[in-house]
């Protein structure tokens, strides 16, 4: 949160933005807001922006001003009026321990006399327990109290806690304006800021993230591996015990895009990740069976869900269901050919 500080809305939060700081200038700015959509498009940075404007003692122009006191802290990490909560590991659950020391916290006094500010993120990640541990708290919250929950899929959240908060979704945001924010930003990299767009599935955030380290190289080996499976090249069990050594929530992460863009190109859209490919997968991909992607589909929903929820199970044995099962969706479409 000391990067950049204070934090400001990115050009496609222009309108959400001003709506907050109506909301606030008119008192109507509400205890539980969800801030729901893709990864990528700055959900956690505009929190974060509203936090540090809700917690700033002398904000300038609907922003914190930098200077005061209170921003000291904000930049320092150190406010005692701000959470921010987090799985532990990323992808694994966030704890009922963790939410019932949340609630105690909410129920002191701010300790710089204004607000207190939780960020919980995601909001998928909470299971059933720490959820339901969590409702008391947004059935009666203390006065001066704003929890900001983000979710990547609302979906998964529980019906109780989203009927709770008031939702605001956020989509992925035009081209030519994340076009116009990007440009400065690669400028120097080799790379051209249409193409990492496209591959960051127009999520500005993620289309910037493949420049750091080698996430572009991952994610390029990550997709030829799973080819080299279609293609008979590679076996399930080998693919799984190589994905379980990586980041298995970013793989189910990517392969569910991944199908989600087969089942795009499959009804007509220009998708580019199927121009390269032989043309013995491209017509095996046509020939999957639409109902029978979508039924893949939702069990890797499933599968992700599970995951998130700190069920913790056995890595391996997880992606080799996984795989096996495509593998049985690709003899299908080859029976169909």
């Amino acid at each position: 949160m000391s990067e950049h500080f204070p934090a400001l809305p990115y050009p496609w939060q222009k309108e959400p933005w001003q709506r907050l700081n109506r909301q606030i200038s008119e008192g109507q700015l509400p205890h539980a807001l969800m801030f729901a959509g893709p990864p990528g498009i700055g959900k956690v940075h505009l929190a974060t922006a509203l936090a540090q404007r809700l917690l700033c003692q002398t904000p300038q122009q609907d922003t914190a001003c930098g200077k005061c006191h209170s921003c000291g802290l904000l930049k320092a990490q150190t406010h005692p009026d701000l959470t921010v909560l987090q799985p532990e590991e990323p992808g694994k659950a966030i704890k009922i321990d963790a939410i019932r020391e949340l609630t105690q916290t909410l129920g002191t006094t701010a300790q710089q006399g204004g607000y207190k500010v939780v960020i919980l993120e995601p909001a998928e990640a909470m299971n059933a327990n720490s959820a339901n541990a969590l409702l008391k708290t947004l059935e009666e919250p203390a006065d001066d109290t704003v929890l900001i929950l983000i979710s990547h899929t609302p979906s998964a959240v529980l019906p109780t806690i989203r009927s709770r908060c008031q939702l605001r979704s956020f989509a992925i945001p035009p081209q030519a304006q994340v076009l116009n924010w990007l440009n400065p930003l690669v400028s120097g990299s080799g790379f051209e800021p249409e193409a990492l767009l496209e591959l960051g599935r127009g999520a500005p955030l993620h289309a910037l993230a493949l420049l750091e380290g080698d996430a572009l190289e991952q994610r390029r080996q990550r997709e030829k591996d799973f080819i080299r499976l279609c293609d008979q090249q590679l076996t399930a069990i080998q693919l799984a015990d190589q994905w379980q050594k990586g980041d298995v929530g970013e793989a189910i992460e990517w392969l569910l895009i991944w199908l989600y863009d087969l089942a795009r190109w499959q009804a007509g859209a220009d998708v580019s990740t199927f121009k390269p490919l032989p043309d013995h997968l491209q017509h095996q991909f046509q020939r999957i069976p639409p109902a029978l992607l979508h039924r893949y589909l939702e069990k890797l929903l499933t599968v992700k869900s599970q995951w998130l929820s700190g069920a913790n199970p056995n890595k391996q044995l997880l992606l080799e269901e996984l795989l096996l099962d495509w593998g049985v969706v690709m003899r299908q479409a080859m029976k169909a050919a």
